[in-house]
């Protein structure tokens, strides 16, 4: 029987045993209520926001450590820093931002292609691609690459939750597959025409000859990595038939060539010029060379600076790389400037037009119920699925 919320079982003699009143408070004390779990959320997330406040200002202290250390005055550079970022022309802002917003733009329309492909019988708005894209680019502003991954299948989740998760991924994937190589390619020609690694030994040399000194040692990692595959093929070939199943879904426009170049091709690598046009719009406005190697390095150093990205916006890791990549291109001064005039212009689009995308996309209510954000009182939170939008 149930008195007072507590479940009171009977004895052996019939009888019921009553719990005593110290046995009901301290039940119903173990049990948090909503409004417990709420302060514990937001004392998360304060601990969270206030670590991340903590470290910036860490960096920022070392920082000015080092350069006391070499014989300059922080706050005389920082001023001279200033006057030159009060004085970008606002032609130029307004110009960056417009190829930003764009080329976000076409990337969310190419992946509404290929959502629509992998599933025709359902429909895809770019209203719709269009808040995950810049919601997901707005979150990893913010959040390191190797947390902020999580948060962004969260948003795949809450945009299309009748679509498995594999299948939502796969079908980013197949739209990026384009920029993704050409990223890596230009990273190639960064690497060998700049870094000099093409006269180095390389990974080949180095394995041959770990397995030539150590002959034990490597054929037992060798054995243990062929055995480990062949468990994972023989014991889970139901589950990797499905995930095969699934990519296969999220690449089922690779079966139209044509389509897939002239829709999801085309717009995906000019959204990749645009980024670089990005660049060259800010390194222009500081007077900075605007040439074939000033764009490779800046690119491929903010791709490295977002792989160890600990504050927001990668303020302090992006202009150490842009320092060391641009060298002998333009004055310290004129570099950090540059450097941290495209982060911050940078980091206040991306959350600014990030959010203004998901409201768009999914409402108020529904976007403060993924950020945890406080949404309208009295109502409450919306469990419907998200619409997948009507045809064309």
């Amino acid at each position: 029987m149930v008195e007072h919320g507590i479940v009171v079982e009977p004895r052996s003699g019939g009888t019921v045993s009553q719990p005593a009143p110290w046995e009901i408070l301290v039940n119903i004390s173990s049990t948090p209520t909503q409004s417990q779990r709420t302060r514990a959320q937001h004392r998360k997330r304060l601990a969270i926001w206030f670590t991340s406040v903590g470290f910036s200002l860490l960096v920022l202290l070392v920082s000015f450590e080092f350069m006391r250390r070499q014989g300059l005055d922080p706050w005389t550079w920082l001023a001279s820093i200033w006057v030159l970022v009060a004085a970008i022309p606002l032609p130029f802002i307004v110009v960056a931002l417009s190829l930003k917003a764009a080329e976000v733009s076409l990337n969310a329309l190419a992946w509404s292609t290929v959502l629509r492909a992998a599933y025709p019988e359902q429909t895809f708005t770019f209203r719709q691609t269009l808040g995950v894209v810049q919601g997901g680019v707005g979150m990893l502003a913010v959040i390191p690459p190797k947390f902020g991954g999580f948060a962004v299948l969260g948003l795949y989740r809450l945009a299309f939750p009748a679509i498995p998760l594999t299948t939502v991924v796969s079908t980013r994937v197949v739209q990026g597959i384009s920029s993704s190589m050409l990223g890596i390619l230009l990273f190639f020609v960064f690497a060998v025409a700049t870094a000099g690694i093409g006269g180095q030994p390389g990974y080949v040399d180095w394995l041959t000859s770990f397995y030539a000194d150590q002959p034990i040692l490597a054929g037992a990692l060798t054995a243990l990595v062929i055995g480990g595959v062949v468990l994972l093929v023989k014991h889970g070939r139901a589950w990797l038939r499905g995930l095969a199943t699934e990519l296969a879904i999220g690449g089922a426009i690779l079966r139209t060539p044509r389509r897939y170049g002239l829709l999801v091709v085309a717009p995906t690598l000019l959204a990749f010029a645009f980024r670089w046009a990005v660049t060259g719009t800010l390194l222009a406005a500081f007077g900075i060379p605007v040439i074939w190697d000033t764009l490779l390095r800046v690119n491929v150093s903010h791709g490295l600076a977002r792989s160890v990205q600990v504050t927001p916006g990668g303020i302090g890791t992006t202009q150490a790389f842009d320092l060391v990549s641009l060298g002998g291109f333009a004055p310290v001064e004129v570099i950090a400037a540059y450097s941290l005039s495209q982060t911050a212009i940078l980091l206040m689009f991306n959350l600014t037009f990030g959010l203004v995308a998901l409201i768009w996309a999914f409402g108020w209510d529904r976007t403060a119920q993924f950020l945890r954000l406080p949404g309208r009182r009295g109502k409450a939170p919306s469990s419907t699925p998200a619409p997948q939008a009507s045809a064309g």
